[in-house]
């Protein structure tokens, strides 16, 4: 091999070691970003199937069933016989 290529040769082998740790590392982090992001999806899917399969009835939320509002009937207890407001 001529003294030019054995000089690119010896190069090549020692530039390629700091890239690939830097690729690795790289790496690394985006596979710890994917798990959390995929834990977090999940978790957010876990609560919003919650949500929708646990939804109160219309009435609880004042609604009908047909989902038009009507007001919520709040009836007062009667004032004990020797309570003062």
């Amino acid at each position: 091999m001529s003294e030019i290529e054995q000089h690119g040769v010896e190069q090549t082998a020692v530039s390629d070691y700091p890239t690939y740790l830097r690729q690795k590392s790289l790496n690394a982090a985006l596979t710890r970003s994917a798990v959390l992001a995929s834990g977090w999806l999940a978790l957010g899917a876990t609560v919003l199937s919650i949500a929708v399969f646990t939804r109160p009835d219309a009435d609880v939320v004042g609604m009908d069933p047909a989902g038009r509002e009507h007001p919520i009937v709040v009836n007062e207890m009667p004032p004990s016989a020797g309570a003062k407001r």
